[in-house]
């Protein structure tokens, strides 16, 4: 494990602590719903959103922090040193990228067949570059304005907003599976500059295009354990955002197991694969070609990550029905699209809470 986990921590457990806090004060005893009487996997892993269908007239509020480190590149299922990412004809290449985004949720069910979930995000990103000392900065590779000598960038801001209907499918004793119907609204900024210049298309806040995000969930709970499934499709609305560039569709499928310590613990253990195409369009402004992020081909590919979890439900005192949840996942598998940045760890604390 590198220095994720350890980076994460104060400003993770500060912020649920806080919501943890708030909440015990906000939301009467007598207004908690059968989410006190349930057990601690009754929930997806804290990594799966829109994983439940509520009652009707039942809310629901999340707040989850996710942090992701990426360290130097690949080239497929390769990886590669800065001196071979130069030796491809790079001026500069990437050494390190975290990105850390806040989440919000909230959950409404104006009836038992369909639970509205409206989400956004807040990102802080950093990226730092090492140049090739053997290279022309003034030449070709920077003739979009880019400033071939920075040696760091960083961006935050609020990411995109999502509004998905969570609509019931079928039920069978335990066993459910619902569709996830959603809306992502452009609100992110894909116009982040530096010097004057747009900043690599993955320290961009948003897609820049409306998407349309379609799946279905499914899960089962048995006698001390649980399982479940999710396959979700995020389809681009638009080709272009305003900076000039899209994405591509993307896919992103989980698989998961949980075991039931008692009423309160449960440990949990996730497959999840991704797979997205690379950048389509181009920047309309001046842009930087001289390191792998500055260019469309390098961004996306397939990724399969094992993630360990661990689910917390308070079932008695001030807290009783709050949920706190940690999932810490690793690359098993990377095959990416030109030469990617290299994923290195997740992690994801969260806390949740229905009434």
């Amino acid at each position: 494990m590198n220095n994720t986990f350890f980076r994460v921590s104060t400003r993770t457990f500060a912020s649920v602590t806080l919501a943890l806090s708030l909440s015990a004060t906000a939301f009467p005893q007598s207004q908690m719903s059968a989410a006190k009487s349930g057990r601690a996997d009754s929930h997806a892993p804290i990594g799966v959103m829109g994983d439940h269908l509520h009652r009707g007239g039942e809310y629901m509020l999340s707040v989850r922090h996710m942090t992701m480190s990426m360290e130097g590149h690949r080239q497929g299922e390769n990886s590669l040193t800065s001196h071979e990412v130069f030796a491809a004809g790079f001026s500069s290449a990437a050494t390190r990228m975290d990105m850390d985004m806040s989440m919000v949720g909230f959950m409404y069910a104006p009836s038992d067949s369909v639970t509205l979930m409206l989400m956004t995000n807040y990102l802080e990103m950093d990226m730092d570059m090492v140049m090739n000392p053997h290279a022309d900065m003034g030449g070709m590779h920077d003739d979009h304005g880019g400033h071939g000598m920075d040696r760091s960038h960083s961006t935050s801001g609020w990411g995109d907003t999502s509004l998905t209907a969570l609509v019931k499918g079928w039920e069978y004793g335990k066993q459910k599976m619902h569709w996830n119907l959603g809306l992502s609204a452009p609100t992110g900024s894909v116009a982040e500059m530096m010097h004057a210049s747009f900043q690599p298309y993955g320290m961009q806040l948003g897609s820049g295009t409306w998407d349309a995000k379609v799946g279905a969930t499914y899960s089962g709970l048995g006698e001390g354990f649980g399982w479940g499934a999710q396959v979700l499709g995020t389809i681009r609305l638009e080709d272009e955002g305003e900076s000039g560039f899209g994405r591509s569709d993307a896919l992103e499928a989980s698989v998961w197991g949980s075991w039931l310590v008692d009423a309160s613990w449960s440990l949990s253990g996730r497959l999840k694969y991704s797979a997205e195409g690379p950048l389509d369009g181009h920047y309309n402004g001046p842009h930087a070609h001289s390191a792998p992020p500055h260019f469309q081909a390098n961004y996306g590919g397939d990724i399969l990550e094992a993630i360990v979890g661990l689910n917390y439900l308070w079932t008695d005192g001030a807290l009783r029905g709050h949920r706190l949840a940690l999932e810490y996942g690793q690359p098993i598998y990377q095959q990416l699209n030109g030469v990617g940045m290299n994923r290195e760890d997740t992690l994801t604390l969260g806390w949740q809470y229905a009434w």
